[in-house]
């Protein structure tokens, strides 16, 4: 096998609809109109192709920057704008070609063909040509004579910069970055009985080392075959990601705030953790809200969900001060870039002084809502120290009445590596996404 397996639906002439349709959505990402759930949610089609073409787009942004770079050698002019589409399809052949078990026939002749759907005939011969140049071609092996955005598949922005903050693990961080990430589950009940329960239904896992509650699955799964999803027994959440409610604590009567809260795991962990809480989960997107809501539901747990900014509290704060906050601040996401492989296709450099204005006036305007002697947890799914320790280290200088509390990191604290402010969880290939927490505790100022 040269790689991932994949299947793709028989029903659609070798699966050539469902190639027009990750083309356009490939085209949309490349053209940064949309991410990659955007544009899937855009040109949606038929159930039975979801699964191939969701692989097909998440694949082939992951290893888009090589493949460019592989594509472009074969073509005398640059892309045009409007043509994305066709760049697109040629990006997604070379991908079947390199990284999954598609038969190299069978890729190049369901990818020409699709030129068709797509309204570019003119494109058959110049897709077919290039397709069967890159056949022959080794698109995976390491090859220190490419340019560095091709060989690491980072913009050159991204790599510098993870170069100056882990000068011994940058290497090991993009690696992890251009893995497929495992599926990773936790478990509301004990995780003993959910293997016991997992094991029954045939589906192969194992425990986490970091959390308690951390399932790892061998192979993904749709959610709908995993016994107790629907009834909230079950959430999708990497193991990183799961050390935030621990971290927070909650106690029964504590008024608790996610600010920052969609998709909702973290918010749903802590009402499952301590459901005498009130909690208080808010989002500036109203559809993320909505995800949050349907999360909540699936839970059967008791959480306020808002629409709000967290910047703007007067506009949606009761006036009653919180017992603990979680700030999980938009970032760079370089710590989930397995996760969301589309980001490397449109994160740029000047995207990141935004950034930083926004995760400093989070902490700024939901500081005060903090009851004195309540705690606050800031985290980022970022490695990067100019958004997690110089972030904390600049609020503190600012705050007399802020400190830095140590962190119980969960039940592996030699995966933290200890920041000035806080901890770091650099991502791995086989568990845990980059994740950066730090604990801040509220207290009087001497007079």
């Amino acid at each position: 096998m040269k790689g991932h397996s994949l299947s793709p639906p028989e029903a659609q002439g070798e699966g050539v609809a469902a190639r027009v349709r990750a083309a356009r959505v490939l085209a949309d990402v490349l053209a940064r109109r949309a991410t990659l759930p955007e544009a899937l949610a855009r040109h949606n089609g038929p159930t039975a192709d979801d699964s191939f073409v969701r692989e097909l787009c998440f694949g082939t942004a992951r290893h888009a920057l090589r493949l460019d770079h592989e594509v472009r050698r074969h073509l005398r002019q640059a892309p045009r704008t409007k043509d994305f589409d066709v760049h697109a399809l040629l990006l997604l052949g070379g991908y079947q070609l390199a990284h999954t078990d598609v038969p190299d026939h069978a890729a190049v002749h369901a990818t020409v063909a699709a030129t068709a759907g797509l309204g570019k005939g003119w494109a058959r011969g110049l897709v077919n040509a290039v397709l069967r140049k890159l056949a022959g071609a080794d698109l995976r092996g390491d090859d220190p004579s490419l340019p560095d955005v091709a060989r690491f598949g980072l913009p050159e922005w991204w790599l510098q910069r993870l170069r100056d903050a882990w000068p011994q693990d940058w290497q090991a961080i993009v690696n992890a970055g251009n893995a497929r990430p495992p599926m990773t589950l936790r478990t509301r009940r004990k995780r003993s009985l959910t293997l016991a329960a997992l094991a029954e239904a045939g589906i192969a896992a194992h425990a986490g080392t970091l959390s308690d509650t951390a399932i790892y699955l061998e192979r993904p799964l749709p959610v709908t075959a995993l016994p107790g999803f629907a009834d909230g027994e079950l959430s999708v959440q990497d193991e990183g990601a799961q050390l935030a409610a621990p971290l927070l604590g909650a106690a029964p009567g504590e008024r608790i705030l996610d600010a920052c809260a969609a998709p909702g795991g973290k918010a749903l962990h802590l009402a499952q953790m301590e459901p005498a809480a009130e909690i208080l989960a808010l989002d500036v997107d109203s559809r993320r809200c909505q995800r949050i809501r349907e999360n909540v539901a699936r839970a059967g747990v008791t959480i306020d969900v808002r629409t709000g900014d967290g910047r703007t509290p007067r506009q949606w704060w009761d006036g009653k001060p919180f017992d603990r906050i979680l700030v999980d601040a938009p970032c760079s996401a370089t710590g989930i870039l397995r996760r969301q492989p589309d980001i490397r296709l449109q994160r740029e450099a000047a995207d990141m002084p935004e950034l930083l204005r926004l995760q400093r006036d989070l902490l700024r305007n939901l500081w005060p809502l903090l009851r004195i002697g309540g705690r606050l947890l800031y985290c980022t799914c970022s490695v990067l120290a100019e958004e997690n320790e110089d972030v904390i280290g600049a609020f503190l200088a600012e705050h007399d009445d802020a400190r830095c509390l140590p962190a119980v990191f969960g039940n592996a604290p030699e995966q933290a590596r200890p920041r000035a402010f806080g901890q770091q969880l650099l991502p791995t290939v086989a568990e845990h996404d980059g994740f950066f927490f730090a604990l801040l505790e509220r207290r009087t100022i001497a007079a």
